[in-house]
């Protein structure tokens, strides 16, 4: 069984690495529902679950293999030699049907987000200030952000440091985020603040890749050029996101290689269920249509 397990695996992922090839999302999805079919049979014959647990494996296996799908079309879109097939970074949605499954599928520019390893305590504050959150928690906030990513272990007034994080098993980083994950780790940091943020934030382009406001996050925006959230740009992205300012039908002709880049997928069955996942991905060369996945949700 091991076996097949890996000869499933490489038919399904050994094409997750080069573009343009016809039939590519197709036997990428193919190559994955088949997998997810093999362990719901193999789950159902072995007695470890009913008939209604046996449908819920499959129905999980279905979307799992609707949201490769989604990856694998956005791959083979940005891609594309013709400008007109490709698809763009700046988060619009793109909506597909697999197996009877709409795919909503957004890519993001990473280079569009705010590089959490990179900004200083005064872009530190305006990222929460931007979300408007009262300024005692504010201030809280910076504090412990800037604790968290600073090299020392002496905590600012209203931060923390080793100390603080003892209590909970946990180190202060004490360098740069590994990973957005990293917020919740943070004192003052709640699911409903990190889920604000996370769609925001970046830690991928490091020191390569400046900041591009082109493709951008509304709160990056802000961020970023230090104007806030009331700042014309800002407004004019609001709206180009909200569809009331059309944006460019044919995607600019952007450098992909060496680019991060999020693609986010929702495979939604209505009643049956829903899935989301979201992919880091980054294009090896240029024209060469290799890919990478950098990170998974």
């Amino acid at each position: 069984m091991a076996s097949r397990f890996r000869d499933l695996i490489q038919r399904a992922s050994g094409r997750q690495r080069r573009a343009g090839e016809d039939g590519y999302a197709l036997l990428a999805a193919v190559g994955a529902l088949a997998l997810f079919g093999w362990i719901a049979f193999t789950v159902t014959a072995a007695g470890r679950g009913g008939v209604a647990s046996a449908g819920a494996i499959v129905e999980q296996a279905r979307l799992a293999a609707a949201a490769e799908a989604g990856l694998a079309l956005a791959v083979n879109h940005l891609a594309a030699r013709n400008r007109a097939d490709r698809w763009s970074i700046d988060a619009r949605p793109y909506q597909e049907r697999f197996d009877g499954i709409r795919i909503t599928v957004r890519i993001e520019d990473e280079r569009g987000k705010i590089p959490l390893n990179r900004i200083d305590e005064a872009q530190v504050r305006l990222m929460f200030e931007a979300l408007g959150l009262p300024e005692d928690r504010v201030a809280a906030l910076t504090d412990a952000f800037i604790d968290w990513r600073d090299d020392d272990d002496m905590a600012r007034p209203l931060g923390a440091e080793a100390e603080w994080y003892g209590a909970a098993g946990v180190r202060p980083r004490n360098g740069d985020l590994r990973s957005i994950d990293e917020l919740m780790q943070i004192k003052g940091f709640d699911p409903d603040l990190y889920a604000r943020l996370s769609r925001s934030v970046t830690v991928w382009p490091g020191m390569s890749g400046a900041f591009e406001p082109a493709n951008a996050d509304p709160l990056a925006i802000a961020v970023m050029t230090r104007a806030g959230m009331g700042s014309p740009q800002v407004i004019e992205r609001q709206r180009e996101l909200a569809g009331q300012r059309p944006a460019q039908s044919i995607a600019p002709d952007v450098e992909l290689a060496g680019r991060p880049l999020t693609v986010r997928v929702t495979a939604d069955h209505g009643v049956e269920g829903r899935m989301e996942q979201a992919t880091v991905i980054e294009f090896l060369r240029r024209g060469s249509g290799e890919w990478g996945i950098r990170y998974r949700e």
